[in-house]
């Protein structure tokens, strides 16, 4: 059986939906055949988006279409049967006013058209689950929950924590990735702020005037982003919106404490007892909780050992295998669950 993956025109500094499928299919591969087609051209116009509707219509591919994310619309040029749509997150769907008109396009053309389109949709989270079924009206038995695993390159490996200045790692700028916030809760503190992103004029002005030492890398690689994890002696993630949360399992896997989110995914993504929990919406909660990873060591090697447990439920072989028996279940043969249980990735 043939599986194409179908993906978006990478932006500079494109990183999280590339690497997770592209990995995956290593691991699908050695089972069923895999194809790999990258769109031409980003999703950045009306036009654009034609022609790669276009290039998907002249590349017709038996078996399996997987749809890797945001390009939803893809789903639109290929057959409903054995199409597998993975939507991340609604969060362009949450940053939009309900009643403009960039909301409704969005809402037909990345999420609702596209799931009519699909046999199956995969999602990262029960937060998504939710949030997808409450958007669009999407029947809950056609969703299937498959978490993002961590990138074997995420090791852990150790840290002499700098409690006179330690070294805290954001990923993102985003608005719901919540740097305004974390800036203001680092007000006074002794630290060094690394940022993971372009950052706008107004973001750079905000860190001088709060007078906070940081660091800015810009369309990094994958391996430097596993070295900036490493370099770290925390990570802060208070998002106020996320589909998964990946800088939480990654900083997790490397042993590293993790400052985060009270909200779904990132509670439930986190684990029990794996992370600092804060008020994203808090300042002074966010600032206390930075401060008691700093102060207290016992508290903070518990995250530590914790976290280290919780990430075993993200491996690469875990996630892989769930990806394979959903394939096999789209096998025309019932003979598929056999092969499933028997042909199973090896962990």
């Amino acid at each position: 059986m043939n599986v194409t993956y179908w993906f978006r025109n990478q932006l500079p500094g494109g990183y999280s939906i590339e690497q997770i499928f592209e990995t995956i299919s290593t691991r699908i591969s050695p089972h069923h055949k895999v194809i790999r087609q990258t769109l031409p051209f980003t999703s950045s116009s009306i036009y654009n988006m034609l022609r790669n509707l276009f290039f998907v219509i002249s590349r017709p591919a038996p078996g399996i279409q997987h749809i890797t994310g945001d390009v939803h619309y893809v789903a639109l040029a290929l057959g409903k049967k054995k199409t597998v749509l993975t939507i991340h997150d609604c969060v362009i769907l949450n940053n939009t006013a309900r009643s403009s008109l960039k909301h409704h396009v969005f809402l037909w053309l990345w999420y609702k058209l596209p799931i009519w389109k699909s046999n199956i949709v995969t999602t990262i989270s029960e937060k998504s689950k939710r949030d997808i079924i409450a958007y669009t009206g999407c029947a809950p038995d056609k969703i299937r929950v498959i978490p993002n695993f961590v990138s074997p390159a995420f090791q852990p490996v150790p840290q002499n924590f700098n409690t006179a200045r330690p070294r805290i790692l954001h990923i993102g700028i985003t608005p719901n990735k919540n740097l305004e916030r974390l800036i203001e809760a680092l007000s006074g503190l002794s630290c060094v702020l690394e940022i993971i992103g372009n950052l706008h004029d107004s973001l750079r002005q905000m860190l001088d005037q709060h007078h906070i030492s940081f660091e800015n890398y810009e369309n990094i690689s994958a391996e430097t982003m596993v070295e900036r994890y490493q370099a770290a002696d925390l990570v802060v993630f208070v998002s106020t919106y996320e589909g998964f949360g990946m800088p939480i399992i990654e900083a997790q896997a490397t042993g590293r404490p993790v400052v985060t989110s009270n909200l779904e995914p990132m509670t439930a993504v986190a684990g029990p007892n794996g992370a600092c929990l804060v008020n994203p919406f808090d300042v002074a909660d966010i600032r206390a909780g930075i401060l008691r990873l700093q102060q207290d060591e016992i508290y903070r090697n518990t995250l530590i050992q914790n976290g280290l447990e919780n990430v075993r439920r993200f491996t690469l072989n875990a996630v892989a295998q769930q990806y394979l028996e959903l394939y096999q279940s789209l096998s025309p043969t019932h003979v598929r669950h056999h092969q499933s249980t028997q042909s199973g990735i090896e962990i």
